[in-house]
């Protein structure tokens, strides 16, 4: 076992041929407190593991321009963290490429079960996730293009992900932690899973297949922001750091997409435990959309599942 140490637990930089197989992390003393840390790696496997962490549970990242992280593979954990379950992007000086992340669960974590970001002027792309269970957790899926360092747009394309089962709660997923997940603006309704990218570098073919995503509902009209009818409101926050709740209160309860080219919706099933004012699913300048099989279940709603503006060559069937 690892425990409880003064920071990262353990950091992997610029290694090869890396195994990580049947280790228990029990990292919660300090909010700085990741699970374990793959710097510019290439070829490493992290299977069969326990993390229990303050901060990120699996985190990825790219230190330097002139490396990349590759050839990643992630399976067979549990994972429990006040931050995110598995993360990449910050930072993302070179990039990631061929990650791996196959049957993993990830529960009582307060912020997303995933989160992909291209934020430092790296790429993100060739991302296969499969077989995610994501229980009692804040965010389910964050993706996102940002540009932290003036004139360093980062790049995202090639993202399939697959076979998920989530519960998105109420309440906060972290309760009675050593170090809990910030109180950020609350009372505040819950997020919608984002994929979100740039005006001038969207998001690029990202593949959404059998997901199912059970979320809460009952939000609260008093605290909304942004309408329907006002989507340019929704500010860019190009510099800031990612995370899911960085736009505040926005006006889905499934998925915002924005800034995308290439979105395919597969056999999604979208659940509302309580009527919510707000729209399952918006896209915002997207440039194609192929929703098949989208099946949103709410109480009471007959309100349209998605809303469409700004976007192009979106099919629903």
């Amino acid at each position: 076992m690892l425990k409880d140490p003064g920071s990262w637990n353990q950091q992997y930089d610029q290694c090869r041929n890396v195994v990580i197989d049947g280790i228990m992390v029990d990292s919660k003393s300090y909010w700085n407190n990741d699970g374990v840390d793959i710097v510019d790696c290439d070829s490493v496997s992290i299977t069969n593991s326990y993390f229990d962490a303050a901060d990120d549970g699996i985190c990825l990242k790219s230190h330097s321009s002139d490396f990349i992280c590759q050839n990643v593979f992630i399976t067979n954990n549990r994972i429990r963290t006040s931050a995110n379950g598995i993360k990449f992007g910050t930072a993302s000086y070179g990039g990631f490429c061929n990650i791996r992340i196959i049957n993993n669960l990830v529960f009582d974590t307060y912020r997303s079960a995933i989160t992909f970001a291209a934020v430092d002027g790296g790429f993100v792309e060739d991302i296969v996730v499969d077989s995610l269970r994501s229980i009692n957790t804040g965010n389910v899926i964050f993706l996102r293009i940002g540009e932290r360092r003036a004139g360093k747009k980062g790049k995202m394309k090639n993202i399939s992900i697959s076979n998920v089962y989530a519960e998105v709660p109420s309440t906060k997923p972290d309760a009675g932690y050593n170090y809990e997940g910030p109180v950020e603006d609350m009372p505040r309704n819950i997020s919608p899973s984002s994929i979100a990218g740039m005006p001038d570098m969207k998001i690029e073919n990202v593949t959404l297949k059998n997901i199912e995503i059970r979320y809460p509902g009952g939000g609260n009209p008093s605290f909304a922001k942004v309408g329907l009818d006002e989507l340019d409101k929704v500010p860019e926050m190009a510099a800031s750091y990612p995370e899911f709740s960085m736009f505040k209160e926005l006006p889905a309860w499934g998925f915002y997409i924005r800034h995308v080219k290439g979105i395919t919706f597969e056999n999604v099933i979208l659940i509302c435990d309580k009527k919510d004012y707000r729209t399952a699913v918006v896209l915002d300048d997207v440039a194609g959309a192929n929703l098949r099989s989208l099946k949103v279940f709410e109480p009471g709603g007959k309100k349209k599942p998605v809303y469409s503006y700004r976007s192009t060559g979106v099919i629903m069937k």
